[in-house]
């Protein structure tokens, strides 16, 4: 390749590797010849490189990879990107600055969220290590509405209360301090479950309280019954704790009832793990006429259920728990990730009697008690009302972003009920739903596909997960949404190839 003209917009027109390694992923060699040109001077310092398109189109290969194969050169310090100006040579001495020196990057050999070690290089690598920040909706995540503020007060009181802290900071009993219990008490009463504070324990937050619970009620090797589609926090626990997990049909309106007993019987499984209200991940809320043939089924069976209502307070238009139907029968969860901070690793556990005694230990077990300061400041909120202002806020902002959803996705059918900042896309014929994911991806929006989620051999359903909450700009989340409704349109052949 002749050298390099001094003006880095034109060198930028032309270069394409004049050959590429047959060693190794397609990624890795174009990265790899881009080194090599780098190396030999005939790209040099200020060098802006095609964009992700036109190489693609020039070598035949996929926007992905292209994507890929500038991540790969960035992680090795010889490129860097400038959001809308495009991907530039870097000089020797500027290079070292990636993605993992800035903190934006796990360290080497740890996974990405959502991908396995066999796949360290997601396709929204790029964006991160360009400095452009991805458009998030992966994780669901309560709408930022200014809990900080109420925390530098909080920490001010307490900074002032001297004699209060000392309990705070002592080893205190594993079902929690007393007057902790009683704010559990409370915070499951606006769900609708009347607790008495002897039967709430306090928690880690609730993904905590789900450790817990199956600890306390189950032994490695043994069947966990769960939506066919199902919390992902539930599949790590299971396969760290050596649980079968078997999938319960889902409808409209929630788990089926006929398909509960079919399974229970088939795997004489003894536990029940659903969500009724904003089910994660459809988002739907299980009516009260399901809730209580549910009830009638694990009554009969004489199964456990856990009841995690951890969106419980995002709606006021559902039905009492099923843990008020069957209290003898349920582990009812919740906590305050969803409506006040997900720092704050608060939850509560209303335990049936005769189970309290092994959830304490298992409590002792795991954590030996939740972190009490942690807690105090999560009780002062439910005590001074604090908390309610916060749970209103964020009913309110998550009205405002599916407004948003639905005027970004209008005509597009997605699935979500009311409150619910988590939306459930099913894609129409061809696309897959990790091609659709990578694709998204490689445009700098993450979601999460339906294999995240499913339980069970069969397929998954081709669809995504898409989070409203976690996106604290609404511009950026319209912008997000629309990129997701045009490579939806555009189809996966097109997204693929480029036009």
């Amino acid at each position: 390749m002749a050298d390099a003209p001094p003006d880095a917009d034109d060198r930028s027109a032309s270069w394409h590797p004049p050959a590429l390694s047959d060693d190794g992923p397609v990624y890795r060699a174009i990265a790899d010849a881009l080194a090599a040109d780098i190396a030999a001077g005939r790209l040099t310092p200020g060098a802006r490189l095609p964009t992700h398109r036109d190489l693609a189109d020039a070598l035949g290969v996929t926007v992905t990879t292209i994507t890929r194969a500038y991540a790969e050169a960035r992680r090795r310090g010889l490129v860097e990107g400038t959001v809308g100006r495009g991907t530039f040579v870097m000089a020797p001495s500027s290079r070292g600055g990636t993605a993992a020196a800035r903190g934006l990057a796990p360290p080497a050999g740890m996974p990405w969220p959502g991908f396995t070690a066999a796949t360290p290089d997601p396709p929204w690598r790029d964006h991160l290590e360009t400095g452009e920040r991805p458009v998030d909706l992966g994780p669901n995540l309560p709408v930022p509405v200014g809990a900080e503020a109420l925390l530098a007060e909080t920490l001010a009181g307490l900074a002032s209360d001297r004699a209060g802290l000392v309990p705070l900071l002592a080893y205190q009993p594993e079902l929690g301090m007393p007057r902790h219990r009683e704010a559990g008490a409370r915070w499951a009463a606006l769900s609708g479950l009347s607790a008495d504070p002897i039967s709430v324990v306090v928690t880690a937050g609730v993904q905590h309280a789900l450790t817990v619970s199956l600890l306390t009620l189950t032994r490695p090797g043994e069947t966990v019954l769960c939506g066919g589609l199902t919390f992902p926090g539930l599949k790590l626990l299971a396969e760290r704790h050596g649980l079968r997990l078997e999938g319960v049909d889902l409808d409209d309106d929630g788990l089926v009832p006929e398909s509960l007993e079919a399974v229970a019987c088939r795997t004489g499984a003894r536990v029940l793990f659903c969500v009724p209200t904003l089910q994660n991940p459809l988002g739907v809320t299980f009516s009260q006429a399901r809730r209580e043939a549910l009830a009638e089924v694990v009554r009969r069976r004489e199964l456990w259920i856990i009841e995690d209502d951890i969106y419980g307070l995002l709606t006021e238009d559902k039905p009492p728990p099923i843990a008020a139907l069957i209290p003898e029968r349920a582990l009812f969860l919740a906590g305050t990730s969803k409506v006040l901070a997900p720092g704050l690793r608060t939850g509560f556990a209303v335990v049936p009697t005769p189970l309290r005694a092994r959830f304490a230990v298992s409590v002792r077990a795991s954590l030996w008690m939740a972190p009490p300061l942690m807690v105090e400041i999560a009780a002062r909120w439910m005590a001074d009302g604090q908390a309610d202002q916060l749970i209103r806020a964020q009913r309110v902002a998550v009205a405002s972003r599916r407004q948003v959803a639905e005027a970004a996705l209008d005509g597009v059918p997605w699935v979500g009920g009311e409150g619910s900042f988590h939306l459930w896309l099913p894609l129409p014929s061809p696309w897959r739903a990790e091609t659709f994911r990578d694709a998204l991806a490689a445009r700098g929006v993450i979601v999460l596909a339906a294999s995240t989620f499913h339980v069970g051999p069969q397929a998954p359903p081709e669809a995504v997960r898409v989070c409203l909450g976690g996106e604290p700009d609404p511009v950026r989340l319209r912008h997000a949404l629309g990129v997701l409704r045009e490579v939806l349109e555009t189809g996966p052949q097109a997204t693929a190839t480029g036009p």
